[in-house]
């Protein structure tokens, strides 16, 4: 009976004008994404190693170790893969980082790209699932019990010798093989772009991200789909079940994951930018004057010196100079690591606020299974404080054994050769790893699927249908 009932709930869904439209709708956005994400990652990729080369000729033109340590070498971001899927933190316009022997590497921005690509939401499937089918699953299950209350369907239904627990787990059934349908084809299609494109080098791990990710996204669509269900059990009227839903996707979809990040400001604040500038400033100006002060008074008696003691004061000068360099970059570096401790609280209170929403539990998921969340953005930072330690051995190593030049950068080096320069490469995360690091996401999402169903269920033994 159960099958049955499932079986002509799913058939009614499918012969009805708006799961057609939404049908199509789902994988038409789910095959163009792939299309247009595809065409960026190409763009992306391009650049990237076009530049790697530009940057390592710049380089080379230096003409000396010191000034290869003053200037340093330039690095961009690696393009995802998964992007194709989940653009995440890879819309950033900031995608270049100088490494030198000072101060902290970061990405900046990217003063060739276009600003207006951040006005706008990415079609990705983060956007199909977490926003278009979000809203298809009210769409589909608002009147799956208000409609039929309406109609005396379901008063018959029940007249005969039907449990109420066999109908309404029918329902659920029925209503969510008609939304899975659609999204495992768009998926499919997906897939199927992504294996036959040699600008996308899927690899075996890949493949099990994407295989998790679309079982994450399911989850999504089945809590989406308990929710709609339940105000349908709810509500008296069909009209009063998709108003309710509207406001509510309102709320899960928009108004809590972008309120999150202010709530989080206002409960564990962090400080601007100006004011980790001014206290940087406060504290190497100390240091920074003791230098100056040193080469004013040794100026002054720079006209009695004589050679050597000339060439002594110099060389003074010159540790000195490395003395301070470390100095500030070690305030400096004190500052920074202070400054993104607090960033991480917040960010882990902004987590903790917007995980309430199931569309938020889904997008902190997915990209950081597919490494375009978050979680990679720290990585690929840390990455890049790895990468500057190695310049900086490398440097070090290659200024002990040359001839001519200076510390400072000025002459050349007649044995000036970087060709054993270390390159940028950003280590992929393990997915074990991915999956642990984001456990609570895909636990919460599987919680509130059960939770709601089973309050639709309860709320339908009780209801009184007539």
């Amino acid at each position: 009976m159960l099958l049955v009932l499932a079986v002509k709930e799913w058939a009614t869904n499918l012969l009805e004008l708006r799961f057609l439209v939404c049908a199509s709708l789902c994988v038409f956005l789910g095959v163009v994404s792939v299309f247009v994400l595809r065409a960026d990652l190409v763009a992306k990729r391009t650049d990237f190693h076009t530049n790697q080369g530009v940057y390592r000729s710049q380089a080379e033109e230096y003409g000396s170790y010191g000034q290869l340590k003053r200037q340093g070498v330039r690095v961009d971001r690696p393009p995802q893969n998964f992007q194709v899927l989940f653009y995440g933190v890879e819309k950033t316009l900031d995608r270049n980082a100088v490494i030198s022997d000072d101060y902290l590497p970061g990405f900046e921005g990217d003063i060739n790209s276009n600003p207006s690509v951040l006005l706008f939401p990415v079609a990705d499937l983060l956007f199909v699932v977490g926003v278009v089918l979000s809203l298809l699953a009210f769409f589909m299950s608002y009147d799956a019990v208000a409609g039929e209350r309406e109609r005396g369907t379901l008063k018959l239904l029940l007249s005969y010798s039907v449990p109420r627990d066999t109908i309404i787990l029918a329902k659920w059934m029925g209503g969510y093989l008609s939304l899975a349908l659609p999204f495992l084809v768009a998926l499919a299609l997906s897939a199927l772009l992504i294996s036959i494109s040699d600008d996308i080098p899927f690899r075996g791990s890949d493949w099990e991200a994407f295989a998790v990710a679309g079982v994450v996204s399911l989850l999504l669509i089945a809590v989406m789909f308990s929710i709609g269900l339940l105000v349908s059990v709810r509500a008296r009227q069909s009209a009063t079940a998709i108003l309710s839903l509207l406001a509510l996707w309102v709320f899960l979809a928009l108004v809590l994951p972008n309120s999150g990040p202010y709530f989080a400001e206002i409960v564990s604040p962090v400080p601007g930018v100006g004011e980790v500038e001014r206290t940087i400033a406060q504290r190497t100006k100390g240091l920074s004057d003791e230098y100056r002060a040193g080469w004013r008074r040794g100026g002054r008696r720079m006209r009695d010196m004589t050679r050597e003691q000339r060439a002594r004061f110099r060389r003074e000068r010159t540790e000195a100079r490395e003395q301070l360099t470390a100095a500030v970059n070690e305030a400096t570096e004190e500052v920074i690591r202070d400054f993104e401790r607090q960033l991480r609280q917040q960010i882990e209170v902004a987590r903790t606020i917007t995980r309430l929403s199931p569309v938020a539990a889904f997008v902190y998921a997915n990209t950081d299974i597919g490494e375009t969340g978050v979680r990679h953005e720290r990585r690929l930072v840390n990455g890049l404080r790895e990468y500057q330690h190695q310049f900086a051995r490398y440097v070090a190593e290659k200024q002990e054994g040359s001839s001519g030049g200076s510390d400072f950068g000025f002459g050349e080096d007649e044995d000036y050769d970087i060709e054993d320069l270390p390159v940028f490469q950003q280590r992929e995360d393990d997915l074990s790893d991915r999956l642990a690091a984001r456990s609570i996401d895909i636990l919460l999402l599987a919680v509130f699927a059960i939770l709601f169903f089973m309050a639709a269920f309860l709320s339908f033994l009780r209801t009184d249908i007539t």
